[in-house]
């Protein structure tokens, strides 16, 4: 995920309209056509008003998604799981949540197992090639939570420390890219307690989703890099090819950033991050 570290720390969210333009083949290549239409008979309708319009996500990122006890969608709540449901409930439909690993989520798509994924996803070219995303909907950068005695102050101080990272999160991504070692955990709450019980130096992981668990652990703190972490998108991802319901969530999505909602969910989260 990318966003500028500023705003995604105070959850502000950015009114945006992402043009799409496709690159159309050259008249030499017949196939073009064909494959095309091979890819829309084999996408999945969308959902008919009135169904169920099922989400996939991966629970363990506040405050994006998370388990609570009264959730807003069964015991799902975060800015993912309200936005989630403003969409179903804009199209008529009534939404669902299935809860999964973050490496499981695109491969869920394929399957049909889900009609789309949200789960603070970044738009990426890799991920491009498994799926269609939406208009983007929230802007946020990476940080280091690290402990408040800390030595490490940017990005490159990280090199001979240990690092955490949970698994298929964008933090993995760019240390990898940094050529750092690090250990990937399947959960942001193992990564932390690892920092806590000082058995690792530094975790990589999203502004917002450090703000929470800082908040929650006495001893820890953030230390940004803007040089070293660039600003992401989050999208919901829909199946390749499944222009119909991609529509549905773009034309939404566009409405809840006008209107607002957007970014009032995403105060609202931030406060109720803060009081807990």
């Amino acid at each position: 995920m990318k966003k500028t570290t500023k705003a995604a720390l105070a959850l502000a969210m950015t009114l945006m309209t992402v043009v799409l333009t496709a690159c159309g083949g050259s008249a030499d290549t017949p196939n073009d056509s064909a494959d095309a239409e091979t890819v829309s008979q084999n996408a999945a309708p969308a959902p008919a008003s009135g169904a169920t319009l099922t989400f996939g996500t991966n629970a363990e990122f506040p405050p994006f998604e998370y388990v609570t006890s009264s959730g807003v969608i069964d015991q799902y709540d975060g800015i993912d799981m309200a936005i989630a449901k403003k969409i179903a409930e804009k199209n008529g439909m009534t939404a669902a949540v299935e809860n999964m690993e973050f490496d499981s989520l695109l491969v869920a798509l394929e399957n049909g197992q889900i009609d789309a994924a949200i789960a603070g996803m970044t738009v990426t070219d890799e991920r491009k090639e498994e799926a269609d995303f939406s208009t983007p909907y929230y802007t946020a950068t990476q940080v280091m939570i690290v402990k408040e005695d800390s030595d490490i102050a940017a990005a490159a101080d990280i090199a001979d420390k240990k690092i955490c990272v949970i698994q298929g999160y964008t933090g993995e991504i760019c240390v990898k890219d940094m050529g750092y070692p690090y250990e990937a955990f399947k959960k942001g709450t193992d990564a932390i307690m690892e920092l806590v019980n000082g058995k690792c130096d530094v975790v990589v992981i999203d502004s917002a989703t450090a703000q929470k668990y800082v908040g929650d652990n006495e001893g820890l703190k953030i230390v940004e890099d803007a040089s070293a972490f660039e600003s992401e998108e989050y999208a919901i991802a829909v199946k390749k090819g499944n222009t119909e319901l991609l529509e549905k969530i773009n034309k939404s999505i566009e409405e809840l950033l006008d209107d607002g909602t957007v970014a009032d969910l995403g105060a609202m989260y931030t406060e109720a991050i803060a009081v807990e």
